[in-house]
């Protein structure tokens, strides 16, 4: 199995931006070596230098760079049937812009549904309406994933054929997962946790974010945020081992460990952590914030489409400040799998295939689970720039 088709193994779990960029860093730069799959590999190169103008400017500013490779996958679009991406794209390739008004549609209910933000997307629609250009624009990258996914599909045939190889991103995402999979060889997920809560002046690396690095001048260089574990938090409850089989994982850490409080930038401040193992007696509360979020938010307007599997899923762990939970489903598909509530419930993706997966990678990579959201950071000198986590390391190696 060629390393694209591995790749686009996981279609299921990835979007289709997501995968093309994953491509982009490992096509060769010219297709000369993918034989009969070289008129492929060349509209993809020639799709990617398209998409960079579309994000750099506009569609209409690509489309006009870029005719040939703008018409190809029209013809690709129309073929899988998406006739009215089709006409769209065809009126801002001829400089007319037709919009369907669909998107200011369903803006103008959502305002109806909203009466409190309807200042807010009355003028936001204001801008966003102003022109049939600027109209265009937001539906054709309201649509584009679906084009990617044409994309997608006429590649998929050929991928056996094109030269492609692990790009850099792939590179250490693979040397983390095996890393975590050798961890877990030779520990389980409990003694991994304890050896982490026994490390000697424990510290975060964080570093500015890659546009305050780029835009505003912040230097580059990490920085060391001293940092302590606390655990456990609280005496295990009698009733913990009443539990289904998908949760023995779990079940083998707290029986031992119920609840921890990593990554704390003070002590006396458990909310100071940069990732809450909760004790077991507050899985009840947890569980019922989480699925009032996700009825109030994500299934809002579908509250029936809650999968019934989110009811009995284990909300055992956070980060302070995101409402979202990370959560370990007990039946359904993804039992003994762990999820991020607010993102992964109604994609239905997983994050980890397992808890001991999860917990390896707390342990040996924190900045994988500390970096989510974004909601963890520490302040630079003089608060010029947030610093996000990037890295770990203590006295112990």
């Amino acid at each position: 199995m060629s390393p694209l088709t591995e790749l686009l193994q996981q279609r299921e779990r990835l979007s289709a931006s997501e995968l093309l960029a994953q491509i982009r860093e490992g096509l060769e730069p010219s297709p000369a070596r993918s034989g009969a799959g070289a008129a492929i590999h060349q509209l993809l190169l020639d799709y990617f230098r398209l998409d960079e103008q579309a994000s750099a400017s506009s569609f209409a500013r690509a489309f006009k760079r870029h005719p040939q490779t703008a018409q190809t996958l029209l013809r690709l679009g129309q073929e899988q049937g998406l006739t009215e991406l089709g006409a769209l794209m065809q009126s801002v390739m001829a400089g007319q812009p037709r919009p369907s008004g669909a998107f200011q549609q369903a803006l103008k209910e959502q305002t109806s549904q909203q009466p409190g933000a309807q200042a807010f997307l009355q003028g936001f629609a204001g801008v966003a309406f102003a022109s049939a250009d600027s109209e265009a624009e937001i539906e054709l990258s309201l649509a584009w994933q679906a084009l990617e996914d044409c994309l997608l599909d006429h590649l998929q045939p050929h991928a056996e054929l094109i030269a492609f190889d692990w790009g850099p991103t792939l590179r250490a995402q693979r040397q983390r997962e095996a890393a975590v999979q050798a961890a877990l060889a030779r520990h389980n997920a409990l003694q991994l946790l304890q050896e982490l809560l026994q490390h000697p002046q424990p510290e975060v690396l964080a570093q500015p974010s890659e546009y305050d690095i780029e835009h505003e001048g912040a230097a580059p260089q990490q920085v060391a945020i001293a940092v302590r574990h606390l655990a456990p938090l609280e005496a295990r409850p009698p009733a913990l081992a009443a539990q289904p089989a998908a949760a023995a994982q779990l079940l083998a850490v707290y029986q031992a460990l119920n609840g921890a409080a990593l990554f704390c930038t003070d002590a006396q401040d458990l909310w100071s952590a940069g990732f809450l193992l909760l004790p077991a007696q507050q899985w009840h509360e947890a569980a019922a914030e989480m699925l009032d979020w996700l009825l109030s938010v994500d299934f809002q307007e579908e509250p029936e489409a809650l999968p019934s599997w989110v009811r009995s899923a284990i909300p055992f762990g956070k980060i302070p400040g995101d409402a979202s939970y990370w959560l370990l489903p007990v039946e359904g598909p993804f039992a003994g799998q762990v999820l991020l509530s607010n993102e992964d419930v109604s994609a239905e993706q997983v994050r980890y295939a397992s808890f001991d997966a999860f917990i390896a990678t707390l342990c040996l990579q924190p900045e994988q689970v500390l970096g989510c959201g974004g909601y963890i950071s520490y302040a630079s000198a003089g608060n010029a720039h947030s610093l996000y986590p990037v890295g770990y390391r203590s006295g112990a190696g």
